[in-house]
């Protein structure tokens, strides 16, 4: 009987059951001779178990085991293979969580300020660089200084003299190209080294002249120095960029709530660019994400009446429109200077009905955001998910998003 069976014999049939599972599951990648070896040493096992031979048992127990780890020298994993798979595994969790329930996003104008903060860059006089204890202290709460000189003496070339580039759509950054084919790297986005009102100096430093967007009225906001770089001299030691940066809030989006509720009226939202021809991304582009204040859901009529926003006939209740219009634009409050009209490629965005199948987005920061006032609603399958979490920088922003 099995329970009267001695604790070796019964050790010994456990492993007789092992190597020939072994054998089975790997017959087709064993070498022939290793193969045959733990062929025969089963066989032996089998004798040796007739015979209750113990420490014959004992001795093949041992060979069958160390035969069977180096027949397959590569199933040992090592820990530099183990943290790689390990790794792989993170990134597959990374990747299923930001497609299908929260997103990063990096704000990166100032639209929705003050609720939400895009980049803002300054330029100064003076270097700006702080000792190394202010600079990690300011790290924490998005802030970089700029004092960047020329390594290079040379010309420009005339085709995309600045180029910028990012990692994983972060750290976005510009390399200045010479036509020598040197090239320089400037550690700020494009955006803040080519507007004309927050920028950190390079067009000026390099005597370029500022060149009107025409698809925007004269705010120097909305003026670039973009093309003019093309031929100019750069010397050796030149200053190039100087001043500061404020990132902008990096927030988390939710991707899956949609599936189950209805957008609220007065929620952040986020959207893409796709079917809205008025926005006018280039199509190499692809599709832009944006995002908004939710102003009006299907079925509203929207009206704005400066500073006041106008429901269904009825002021804005919800608390995100309360907060805009709580300021006006020569009186804010808080940041907040009510809401304004503004023109749109077809005509007038100041009073307006949704189809049902649209929604109607608006910046809080109303005088300074182009929003559905000028490029007309987003179609519901443009929808993206609400806003969360203000992550970074640990600012006044930092928390959930209201």
């Amino acid at each position: 009987m099995f329970f009267l069976t001695p604790r070796y014999l019964k050790h010994a049939k456990l492993l007789h059951k092992g190597v020939t599972r072994f054998i089975n599951y790997k017959r087709d990648v064993l070498p022939v001779a290793k193969l045959e070896e733990i062929t025969t040493l089963r066989t032996s096992l089998e004798d040796a178990m007739r015979s209750k031979d113990r420490s014959r048992i004992d001795t093949l127990t041992t060979e069958i085991n160390n035969t069977c780890e180096r027949a397959l020298p590569h199933a040992a994993t090592s820990e530099i293979a183990d943290n790689i798979e390990v790794f792989f595994v993170a990134i597959v969790i990374a990747l299923g969580i930001r497609s299908y329930i929260a997103q990063p996003f990096k704000i990166p104008t100032g639209s929705m300020q003050p609720t939400l903060y895009g980049l803002v860059a300054e330029h100064t006089e003076e270097d700006p660089t702080p000792n190394i204890f202010a600079r990690c202290r300011d790290w924490a709460t998005g802030r970089s200084y700029f004092n960047v000189v020329a390594n290079h003496t040379g010309v420009l070339r005339d085709r995309e003299p600045l180029t910028e580039h990012s990692f994983l759509g972060f750290f976005a950054h510009c390399r200045l190209h010479f036509e020598d084919g040197e090239t320089q790297w400037i550690w700020a986005p494009k955006a803040q080294l080519t507007t004309v009102r927050h920028n950190l100096g390079l067009f000026q430093y390099a005597g370029a002249a500022p060149k009107e967007n025409p698809m925007y009225t004269p705010d120097n906001s909305r003026r670039y120095y973009e093309g003019s770089l093309a031929g100019k001299t750069i010397t050796q030691g030149q200053l190039l960029a100087r001043g500061t940066l404020d990132t902008g809030d990096h927030v988390l989006v939710n991707k899956f709530a949609y599936h189950f509720r209805r957008p609220v009226r007065g929620e952040v939202f986020v959207f893409t660019t796709n079917n809205i021809s008025a926005i006018g991304v280039p199509e190499e582009q692809g599709s832009q994400h944006y995002i908004k204040r939710l102003a009006a859901v299907p079925g509203d009529e929207l009206e704005v009446d400066s500073p006041l926003l106008k429901i269904n006939g009825k002021v804005a209740e919800e608390a995100g429109f309360k907060r805009v219009m709580s300021g006006t634009e020569n009186q804010p409050v808080n940041g907040y200077k009510g809401y304004g009209p503004a023109a749109s490629v077809g005509g007038s965005y100041e009073h307006v009905r949704l189809r049902l199948d649209q929604y109607f987005a608006m910046g809080d920061n109303s005088y300074n955001s182009s929003d559905s006032r000028v490029w007309g609603a987003v179609p519901e399958r443009n929808l993206v998910g609400p806003a969360l979490f203000c992550y970074f920088p640990l600012g006044r922003n930092w928390g959930v998003i209201r």
